[in-house]
């Protein structure tokens, strides 16, 4: 059950619509005609998710720390002043 680099960037180009109508075709008749084709789609699909979903996560924490950093340390008291009175007349 060993995929080729060929299959995954395969797999890849239809899970990001990039192929063109005739490659399309022919895959979707590959995934049907071959069993294991059709479920290594399924995992790359879902490892594209959960990496995805990894990256949102981490750009969550980085803009979690930045929001910190300027609205808690006295450094930044005179930008955080500016953003308040920004949102205030708004």
């Amino acid at each position: 059950m060993r995929t080729s680099l060929n299959e995954i960037e395969y797999i890849e180009r239809h899970l990001e619509g990039t192929l063109n109508g005739e490659e399309e075709l022919l895959f979707q008749v590959n995934a049907i005609l071959n069993k294991e084709l059709a479920a290594n789609v399924q995992w790359q699909q879902k490892t594209l998710q959960l990496v995805h979903a990894y990256g949102r996560e981490q750009l969550k924490q980085e803009i979690h720390a930045v929001h910190q950093k300027l609205f808690t340390q006295r450094e930044h008291l005179s930008f955080r002043q500016k953003i308040l009175a920004f949102f205030a007349h708004s």
